[in-house]
């Protein structure tokens, strides 16, 4: 997959060693953890662990989403069969926006619409699904204009559920609002 990707005003570069601790303290922010999978602080060395593996990893991709040439968050997609990305046909993404002040704005549509055209243009994934706290109604919510289906699994998760057109259906009136700037 490709290390850098732009559009809709933002710009997805791959981690590096230069903000391996920018993602660290994003991810560690509470309001942040608390829709994590894993809600626990992680510990520096968990982190530095983590990041060290990451480059021989097919099967994910990580990227920090510049707006501006300012860092405002992370997004990343993984196979959901552990085939290297490339070669899967279902993906998860994830997102979040580490800077306060972008999160709730258009400008948060950014990157998910730059990945998912990707994914599903040029990777020919077919379906994209990941796990949301089913509290995150912000998150629910965002999703959904995506062009995400939802599905509870229990009372903490809900899945999300994306095909291509399902999301090229969906998307043509936020794509138009940032193409504009």
């Amino acid at each position: 997959m490709k290390d850098y990707l732009s559009g809709y005003a933002v710009e997805l570069k791959s981690v590096s060693q230069d903000n391996m601790m920018l993602l660290f303290e994003w991810r560690n922010q509470p309001e942040i953890r608390s829709q994590m999978v894993n809600t626990e602080k992680l510990e520096l060395a968990q982190h530095q662990n983590w990041f060290a593996k990451l480059a021989a990893r097919t099967e994910q991709k990580h990227y920090v989403i510049y707006y501006k040439q300012h860092a405002i968050g992370s997004i990343n997609v993984r196979s959901t069969d552990g085939q290297a990305i490339e070669q899967t046909r279902e993906a998860e993404v994830g997102l979040y926006i580490g800077e306060e002040k972008y999160r709730n704005n258009i400008v948060a549509f950014a990157p998910s619409l730059l990945i998912n055209d990707y994914l599903f243009e040029n990777l020919n994934i077919q379906q994209l699904r990941s796990k949301v706290r089913s509290q995150n109604k912000a998150a629910l919510k965002y999703n959904q204009q995506l062009g995400y289906q939802l599905k509870p699994i229990d009372e903490d998760f809900t899945e999300i559920i994306l095909t291509a057109d399902n999301y090229k259906q969906t998307t043509q009136q936020i794509k138009a609002w940032l193409s504009r700037g």
